[in-house]
């Protein structure tokens, strides 16, 4: 049985698929393409994508707090294809769902807890996936960039730090005396090269530290230093979280820092 009977039908269907993604996937570009996938396989092939394929499509095209969200949707998109009793319209087109399910799981660890918008995102090293998430995360900021670590010595993750800064990002850097000037440090260099603020604990300890606040309103935090080793060899976590308790916390103890090491 066809679903898409004339280009009319094509273009309404798709405008009514297109409206229906939810809001959490802001980039139009990318709810095109999310919907694109769904539209090509029913038109070529008279069913919903394969799970893989959608997946796949929503690993690629979405930013790290918003995947669990849109795999939601797509899941949904699935189920809604294969039930005949209160999926189908006459003609045989699929009405896909307007909103992401709910999660009714109570237990306070889950990512999405009673339909909110709160995420906790672990990702785990080494792995290049885990990588290219924080580089992106790192290349969403638009305000501020709030980083406070033991050391940066990967250059892919200075870099990343530079092109915030040179799009208008305020950015901060607080790091460990000892290891600035370490070879292979980027921290002096990004100070001295790139003027970005940059403050030093002048102590016999070590500052510590290895997170990151991005606009205010993410938190990056965990055992990676942003080094190549940890990139590449150790065993190493994140969390990414937009608890405003985390974030209320790591932004209180970054200026706390701040203002001690000035």
């Amino acid at each position: 049985m066809a679903i898409f009977h004339s280009a009319a039908v094509r273009e309404r269907v798709s405008q009514q698929t297109f409206n229906s993604a939810p809001s959490i996937v802001n980039d139009q570009s990318t709810r095109q393409g999310l919907v694109g996938v769904y539209e090509n396989h029913a038109q070529k092939n008279g069913s919903a994508p394969s799970l893989q394929q959608l997946f796949n499509a929503a690993r690629n095209a979405c930013a790290v707090d918003h995947d669990k969200d849109v795999i939601t949707w797509l899941e949904t998109l699935i189920n809604a294809s294969g039930n005949n009793a209160a999926g189908h319209q006459p003609g045989g087109h699929v009405t896909p769902p307007t909103t992401p399910p709910h999660n009714n799981n109570n237990n306070n660890n889950n990512n999405n807890n009673n339909g909110s918008n709160i995420f906790i995102n672990p990702i785990f090293f080494p792995s290049e996936q885990s990588f290219q998430q924080l580089i992106k995360t790192l290349d969403g900021a638009q305000k501020s960039l709030d980083i406070c670590v033991y050391t940066i010595t990967d250059d892919h993750l200075a870099n990343a730090i530079i092109r915030a800064h040179e799009r208008g990002v305020k950015v901060r850097i607080i790091s460990d005396s000892e290891k600035a000037g370490d070879l292979g440090s980027d921290v002096n260099r990004l100070a001295s090269d790139h003027h970005i603020p940059t403050r030093c604990d002048k102590s016999t300890s070590f500052m510590h530290h290895k997170f990151a606040v991005v606009d205010d309103s993410l938190v990056i935090n965990g055992s990676y230093n942003w080094t190549k080793g940890a990139r590449f060899d150790n065993r190493e976590n994140l969390t990414l979280t937009n608890s405003p308790k985390a974030v209320q916390g790591f932004k209180g103890e970054f200026d706390r820092l701040w203002q001690e090491f000035a």
